[in-house]
């Protein structure tokens, strides 16, 4: 999965990251030895958030949105800059 590829370039910790010309505070936590992977968002502009789990299922990462589309979370993980 892509998405992990992106996410494993990060410490667990906080950033600020801009998505779409706007400001967020995202938060990178990593449970399970490193098998598992919280992912949360906030817009600093507006009331729109990102909530999803990553984690290793058989050798392979699945991603777990948190009521949201999938489509939401991957655009914001492929899209966002620091």
């Amino acid at each position: 999965m892509d998405a992990f590829l992106r996410i494993s370039q990060f410490d667990a910790g906080h950033y600020d990251v801009l998505y779409q010309g706007e400001r967020w505070g995202m938060s990178i936590r990593r449970y399970s030895s490193g098998k598992s992977v919280k992912v949360y968002a906030e817009s600093l502009s507006s009331t729109d958030f990102i909530s999803a789990n990553m984690y290793m299922a058989n050798g392979t990462w699945m991603l777990k949105p948190c009521e949201m589309p999938e489509e939401k979370v991957l655009a914001f993980i492929h899209g966002f800059t620091v």
